[in-house]
């Protein structure tokens, strides 16, 4: 223990005399377990930590099936009928997401709500921090409206009124009284981030069709010992004998994160490659400092330290930089995770759930354990292989390096830049994805397109929109204005129908569905909508003229394939008792985003919409096509629309592009993340490559002195070290023996390396072999003329191949003991100036060593 103790404070005496090794050191480890644990917090809190509601593993999702196969979301009777029948769990509950418009105290706006069964409180185990949950009497309309509110919602909008029990809101031109008030960090699955929770609120008309859609999405907790197998087969038989329909479970935590968990993991995956990066990069850096510090190590190991010693403080000083950089590493991982929760899109499942917590911790303190161990390893290794007491001899750190610490340090370096360049090509390939996306036509030009919500405040909608509109077209710099229901970007509206198509025989489980939307006219030039056949709609079609109109070719190609459509008739559920007249086809525009196909979409006269007060009166868009800055639109449309203030209230103005660039957001985010990766990445492996280039510059002083001192130019030594950054970034992936034919072999591969890779018999005969010759050519002389002295020793006689200056002087550096000859015939040269590495000069070399260190060398140099 005293030992460990005194290795300790020794290795932290060496890192406070070596800040700029430490800093980098840290600071890499830092990037590594910073980023991985961040990202780790997001995958557990997503996939790995059970979720937060009572006895999870028991929950499972509930959706009806058609007959075609698709899912699709439950209708209100399929959804009572399971309530009251199913046997093989405890309770089900089910839940409608929408938007709907709130005039809250900051003013009119589109709110994401959704309407609640009073029995999915019970199934979930939730309960109201303020006030009461939904009773089951509340189910069905008919009663006073009421509402339950967000923790978000209640502390932004109402300012955390302790007294807002009872408190009236209006939402959707309706009175509704806040009842209760959620918990904080609580929320219902798939619905994180909703703000307003109305009851279920079913009407005697869905009650009695058991075949109308509700939009309902079903979530039931199991008995114990029953497996969602069978409850599926009990609830499958009961829906289909109410309605023909079947039905799908899965369970609840795969129905939230399926979709999203090949990206997450991937996600991990790449972090997990940097956390890799950054462990070689320290073990880099270790193996360096060690290596420079092998002078110290050898005396410390002469003075009985021995290597088990030697080693086992290079793994405590591996251990003392994780520690560090850990704690860094958990700092900037809590700012991550802060970030993460403020910028991600909504598409991430639980991210309600992501906070700093003890698991988090322990991940970074696990990964930091384990980065410093792996590091620390390496050095260790590298002690225990090394011939310290021959370090005393060699000069420490600036005796040539050896093959195999050459290899090490290179296989390091090499590591980090292939690992680099997988997240870097990752991260590309999402820039791609991400432009090809981009490339997607829409359908529709929403360049220069400026969007308002207008929402009716009372009196008649209809002329107060009409006025506006004119107004805005008077507005210079205004080109055209139009009024249409919802926007095709915007994912927060939206209004689904069923249809009956003349000619077709849809049945309950297989509907025909549309989109149905309105416009006023002059919408499809604003928008730039092309139209494909007939003719747009006009000012002459309104409430009480023929019922017209206007289909996307996802309509034509799907309801009437093979027919005329211009003069096609169809019903609407909605509007019953009429028939609505195609007259104009216009291409499709992707309602959904350019990551999704079209859906058969028609567009009504705003009059003849009209006649639904309940869809109209959800407020239509305002768009306006200018080449004015949207700030100045903005202002001049509220200075246009101040006169209707008592019929009609304004929402804010947002250009088309950030309608469009919520359907980006999501893929932006991933490829934020890829990006940040890849970049942290590129420069862990940049400072490694430099961390080992300019190590291996001190290390090589003797050679470039001598390269130098036969001629050398600056140049051309600056050349020598680009030339072997540029082989461990590219010609690396040319691993092996160097052959002819192969323009990348390393040139310092000569024949003493290359005798390594034979077998051991075959190295046997031929080391013989070239020892009986040696033994029969005459004996070398010195440049006097003398005869050596032979001891008459064993010797080992390895021949060289045909090399080129500059290796002769590599394999001349890598034996100490080298001493230059001339042959007995005297050749015109000796030697070659190594300043001339392509000049075409051979050389015949036969080099001696003798109880396995080298002795001396004999060498023929003739140019050709």
């Amino acid at each position: 223990m005293q030992g460990f103790v005194f290795d300790l404070r020794q290795s932290v005496r060496g890192f406070t005399r070596e800040p700029g090794f430490t800093a980098l050191a840290v600071l890499a480890l830092a990037i590594g377990v910073g980023s991985s644990t961040a990202m780790f917090s997001v995958v557990d809190a997503a996939l790995l930590r059970p979720l937060p509601y009572r006895a999870p593993e028991r929950l499972i999702e509930v959706i009806s099936v058609e007959g075609t196969g698709q899912r699709v979301p439950m209708g209100a009777v399929e959804f009572f009928e399971l309530e009251k029948r199913a046997t093989t769990v405890e309770a089900i509950g089910a839940f409608y997401p929408h938007s709907a418009t709130v005039a809250s105290p900051s003013g009119p706006r589109q709110a994401r709500m959704a309407n609640l069964s009073a029995s999915i409180f019970a199934t979930l185990g939730i309960a109201p921090a303020r006030g009461r949950a939904f009773e089951a009497a509340e189910d069905f309309a008919g009663g006073q409206q009421v509402v339950i509110v967000s923790d978000a919602f209640w502390r932004r909008e109402l300012g955390a009124d302790p007294g807002i029990l009872g408190r009236t809101l209006q939402v959707d031109h309706k009175p509704a009284v806040v009842v209760g008030v959620l918990p904080r960090g609580v929320a219902f699955p798939r619905i994180e981030k909703y703000e307003l929770f109305l009851p279920l609120g079913i009407t005697a008309e869905q009650a009695a069709l058991s075949a109308a859609r509700s939009g309902l999405y079903g979530i039931a907790r199991l008995k114990p010992g029953i497996t969602p197998a069978v409850a599926r087969a009990e609830m499958n038989a009961i829906v289909h004998a109410t309605n023909g329909y079947g039905v799908m479970v899965e369970p609840l935590l795969q129905w939230l994160t399926g979709e999203e968990a090949p990206a997450l993991r991937a996600a991990f995956a790449a972090v997990l490659l940097l956390l890799v990066i950054a462990c070689a990069n320290v073990a880099l850096l270790l193996l360096m400092r060690g290596t420079a510090r092998g002078r110290d190590l050898a005396i410390r190991a002469a003075l009985g330290g021995g290597h088990r010693r030697v080693a086992f403080q290079q793994m405590a000083e591996g251990v003392l930089l994780a520690m560090a950089g850990g704690a860094l590493g958990l700092v900037l991982a809590a700012f991550a995770v802060h970030g993460v929760v403020a910028l991600a899109p909504a598409g991430i499942p639980r991210l309600n759930e992501l906070h700093v917590d003890w698991r988090m911790a322990a991940f970074a303190l696990l990964a930091s354990l384990i980065s410093g161990a792996l590091a620390g390893a390496a050095a260790a290794w590298h002690a225990l292989r090394s011939d310290l007491f021959l370090l005393l001899k060699e000069g420490g750190a600036f005796a040539t390096p050896s093959g195999t610490r050459s290899r090490v340090r290179d296989g390091l370096v090499v590591a980090q830049l292939a690992l680099a360049l997988l997240l870097a090509t990752g991260a590309g390939l999402l820039v791609r994805s991400l432009e090809r996306l981009s490339a997607v036509p829409l359908g529709l030009e929403p360049t220069n397109l400026v969007a308002s919500f207008v929402y009716p405040q009372g009196g008649p909608f209809t002329p107060a929109t009409a006025q506006l509109l004119a107004a805005t077209k008077a507005i210079p710099g205004v080109q055209s204005a139009a009024l249409v229901g919802y926007l095709p970007l915007d994912a927060s509206r939206g209004w689904d129908d069923s249809l009956t198509v003349e000619g077709r025989n849809p049945t309950d489980t297989t509907p025909d569905v549309a989109s149905i939307n309105w416009f006023s006219p002059g919408y499809l030039a604003t928008a730039g909508i092309r139209l494909v056949k007939g003719r747009d709609l006009v000012t002459s079609d309104g409430a009480y003229s023929a019922p017209v109109a206007v289909v996307n070719e996802t309509f034509v190609a799907r309801f009437l394939s093979g027919r005329e459509p211009i003069g096609a008739l169809f019903g609407s559920y909605d509007w019953p008792g009429t028939s609505f007249a195609v007259v104009g086809v216009v291409q499709d525009v992707r309602q959904w985003g350019p990551a999704s196909t079209s859906l058969p979409e028609v567009y009504l006269p705003q009059l003849q919409f009209a006649r639904n007060e309940q869809a109209y009166r959800d407020g239509a868009m305002l768009v306006v096509k200018s080449g004015l800055p949207p700030g100045r639109v903005e202002a001049a449309l509220r200075a246009a629309a101040a006169p209707l203030s008592s019929q009609l209230l304004l929402g804010s103005s947002r250009p088309l592009d950030d309608y469009l660039g919520w359907h980006f957001r999501q893929r932006r985010f991933q490829l934020g993340l890829a990006v940040a990766f890849a970049s942290a990445a590129l420069v862990l492996a940049a400072l490694g490559v430099y961390g080992a280039m300019a190590f291996s510059v001190v290390q090589r002083r003797r050679e470039l002195a001598v390269r130098a001192a036969l001629g050398a130019q600056r140049r051309q030594l600056s050349a020598l070290v680009l030339a072997r950054g540029a082989r461990l970034a590219l010609f690396r992936c040319f691993p092996g023996r160097p052959r002819r034919g192969r323009p990348f072999a390393i040139p310092g591969r000569v024949a003493l390396r290359g005798q390594r890779a034979r077998p051991a018999h075959v190295r046997r005969r031929g080391r013989d072999a070239r020892y009986r010759r040696a033994r029969s050519q005459p004996a070398a002389r010195d440049r006097r003329g003398t005869p050596r002295p032979d001891d008459g020793a064993p010797k080992r006689v390895v021949a060289a191949r045909q090399l080129r200056g500059d290796q002769l002087v590599q394999l001349a550096l890598r034996i100490p003991a080298i001493r230059w000859a001339d042959a007995a015939t005297p050749p015109r040269h000796s030697f070659v100036d190594p300043g001339l590495p392509q000049s075409r000069v051979r050389f015949g070399c036969v080099v001696v060593t003798k109880f396995g260190s080298a002795a001396g060398a004999d060498c023929v140099a003739r140019r050709t």
